[in-house]
C-alpha cells in the first residue's frame, strides 16, 4: 500500500474536533449573550475557543498538503495527479454549495444570509477572500466561510511550486521564514490600519502562517534524524506543550476583551505553535492509550464530514431562520428548536452528502496515481497515514 493511501486514525477525529470547535461557536457562541454572573462568563470563554477551529483546520491542511508535496516531488506526474486529486476532493460540495446558495438568492428577499453582494466570478476564481479584505465586509452569512476555503485553494495552487523550486534542505527555513513574515506582515498591517478588520483574518497572505506550521510538522516526521532527536526529548516537549496550554485562559480573556487586536498581534501566531505542537504530539503518540480519545468514533464521523459540515452549516442555519422570517438568535424555546433542527439537517444532508458523492469522488481521484513511489529513507520513518491526499 502506497503511503498516500495509509492514514493516521487520531487524525481524523483532531480534524472532528475542529469541525464541532467551528459548529459549536457558529451554532451557540454566536447568539450567547453573557451575562454579568461568574458561570456564564466561563461558558463563553468556552464557547468562544471555538472561534479557534479554522486555526486548526489550516494546520493539518498545511500538514496534509507539503506532506504530500514532500513526498512525491521525484514524481514526474505530481503536479498533474495532485491536482485532480484535489479538484475531485473540493470542488465538487463547493460547486454545489454555490448552485444552492444562488438558487436560493435569486428567489429569496435580499437579506443578512443570501444576497449578491459578493459577485458570482469571485467564488468560482476562489479570490472571495480579497473581496472581503478590499470591502472589509463578509458579504452574505450563508456562504460567509468559504473565505477560508479561497486561502486553502490559493495556497494549494501556488505552493507546489514554492515546494519543487526550493532545495530539500532549505525548504524548513523557507516554511519558518514565510511564517514568520506572514506573522509580522499581519501584526503591521493592523496596526497601520485598524479600521480595516478584515484584511488580516481572511487575506491569504496574512493568515499562511499557520499552513506553514503545519508543513513543518509534516518535514520533521519524515526526518529519521529528526524524529530521533524528538523522541529522545519528549518530557521537554511535553512542557512546552503545557506552557502553551497554561497561556490559553490569558488568551481566551483577552480575545473576549479586544478579539482583533488579540488575534491579529499574537492570538494567530499562538494558536498555530499550540495546535502545530500538538500535532506533532499525537503523531509521536499514535496508537498508543494517550490518543485513544481522538479514535472515538463520534469524532471519527465528524471528521469525515468535516469539509462540507464547515462549508453547508451557515446556509442551513440561514434557510432554517429565513423560512421563520427572522435572523439567527437563540432567547427563546423556539430558537433553540431552530438550531436543533438546523443541525440535525446539517449532520444528515452532509453524511448523504458523503456517501453518495464526496466518497465515489475521492476513490475516483484515487485512480490517478503518482509515478514513483516515496524515497526509501521517507518510507521508513514516516508514520502511518501522514501523507494521505
Amino acid at each position: 500500500m502506497e503511503i498516500s493511501d495509509q492514514r493516521i486514525s487520531e487524525l481524523d477525529g483532531f480534524r472532528g474536533i475542529a469541525v464541532l470547535m467551528v459548529l459549536v461557536w457558529h451554532f451557540i457562541g454566536e447568539v450567547f449573550t453573557p451575562n454579568l454572573g461568574i458561570t456564564s462568563r466561563i461558558v463563553y470563554g468556552a464557547l468562544i475557543l471555538g472561534r479557534t477551529g479554522v486555526d486548526l483546520f489550516f494546520v493539518l491542511s498545511g500538514f496534509l498538503i507539503i506532506g504530500i508535496l514532500i513526498d512525491r516531488r521525484q514524481s514526474p506526474n505530481l503536479l498533474q495527479v495532485f491536482y485532480i486529486r484535489r479538484i475531485a476532493r473540493i470542488i465538487p460540495p463547493y460547486i454545489l454549495l454555490i448552485a444552492l446558495f444562488w438558487t436560493i438568492t435569486s428567489f429569496a428577499r435580499p437579506g443578512v444570509y443570501f444576497n449578491s453582494s459578493i459577485p458570482l466570478a469571485y467564488y468560482l476564481t476562489f479570490t472571495q477572500n480579497w473581496w472581503m479584505s478590499i470591502n472589509n465586509d463578509w458579504g452574505p452569512g450563508a456562504s460567509s466561510v468559504t473565505w477560508s476555503v479561497s486561502i486553502e485553494e490559493q495556497f494549494y495552487m501556488f505552493f507546489p511550486f514554492v515546494v519543487l523550486l526550493t532545495p530539500p534542505r532549505l525548504l524548513g527555513r523557507a516554511l519558518i521564514s514565510l511564517a514568520m513574515a506572514s506573522a509580522a506582515a499581519r501584526a503591521g498591517f493592523h496596526y497601520i490600519y485598524p479600521a480595516l478588520g478584515f484584511a488580516p483574518y481572511v487575506n491569504t497572505f496574512l493568515r499562511i502562517d499557520a499552513l506553514c506550521i503545519g508543513g513543518l510538522v509534516a518535514l520533521a516526521v519524515r526526518d529519521p534524524a529528526t524524529m530521533l532527536y524528538l523522541r529522545k526529548r519528549r518530557t521537554k516537549i511535553l512542557r512546552i506543550v503545557f506552557c502553551l496550554l497554561a497561556i490559553l485562559p490569558l488568551f481566551l480573556c483577552a480575545l473576549n476583551t479586544s478579539a482583533e487586536h488579540t488575534m491579529y498581534y499574537w492570538g494567530h501566531s499562538y494558536l498555530a505553535l499550540l495546535y502545530g505542537m500538538l500535532l506533532l504530539l499525537i503523531i509521536m503518540n499514535k496508537g498508543s492509550s494517550q490518543t485513544s480519545i481522538l479514535r472515538l468514533p463520534v469524532l471519527k464521523f465528524f471528521g469525515s464530514i468535516s469539509y462540507s459540515a464547515y462549508l453547508f452549516h451557515p446556509m442551513i442555519i440561514g434557510t432554517f431562520f429565513m423560512m421563520d422570517g427572522r435572523t439567527e438568535t437563540l432567547s427563546s424555546l423556539r430558537d433553540a428548536a431552530l438550531l436543533a433542527g438546523a443541525f440535525g439537517s446539517t449532520v444528515v444532508f452532509c453524511w448523504l452528502l458523503l456517501r453518495l458523492v464526496e466518497g465515489r469522488l475521492i476513490r475516483f481521484g484515487h485512480r490517478f496515481r503518482y509515478g514513483e513511489q516515496p524515497d526509501a529513507t521517507i518510507l521508513e520513518s514516516l508514520p502511518s497515514g501522514a501523507g494521505r491526499s
